[in-house]
């Protein structure tokens, strides 16, 4: 049995949606899928680290939330691979940018209670910095993929992404 045929996240190339959006054009694009391509792969290498991690938690003798913190894990794990894909499915800079932007806090929340769990006794340091690792990997293509963004005429109504 192949690792990969366990995985919970599909391929990128199972995400027909952009290929029909882009269908023809896709020369103009092509930078920016790539880097997507790129970035959406690690995380499913770091899905899977973190899957795994969580399946180690264990209530520790003075720390019995580890539950909790699993959920929590959880929480910011199933937001970023469909934040990767909705940047790339549209074109307008703001939508862009905030999704980035909540890929970046999901990372920071995910990884904090990663590290707390280890720091609690419920999950190992070793694998916290594992997951770490691979997430300065993917915080290196995220940079990457953000700079193919290609900041447009329409303005943030917040104000955030101006």
């Amino acid at each position: 049995m192949d690792f990969n045929d366990m995985h919970s996240l599909p391929e990128w190339d199972d995400h027909k949606m952009l290929q029909r959006q882009y269908e023809g054009e896709e020369w103009k694009v092509a930078s920016h899928l790539d880097a997507t391509k790129n970035l959406y792969n690690k995380w499913r290498d770091i899905f899977l680290y973190v899957e795994s991690y969580c399946e180690t938690l264990q209530n520790a003798k003075d720390y019995d939330h580890a539950e909790k913190n699993k959920e929590l894990i959880w929480q910011n794990l199933f937001i970023v691979a469909p934040k990767i894909i909705g940047a790339a499915g549209v074109a307008a800079y703001v939508l862009k940018m905030e999704n980035a932007s909540i890929i970046r806090n999901n990372c920071r929340e995910l990884m904090e209670q990663v590290h707390f769990t280890a720091l609690v006794g419920a999950g190992e340091e070793q694998y916290a910095d594992a997951i770490e690792a691979e997430m300065n990997k993917f915080r290196e293509l995220f940079k990457v993929w953000v700079d193919t963004f290609v900041k447009d005429e329409h303005t943030d109504e917040w104000g955030l992404f101006v």
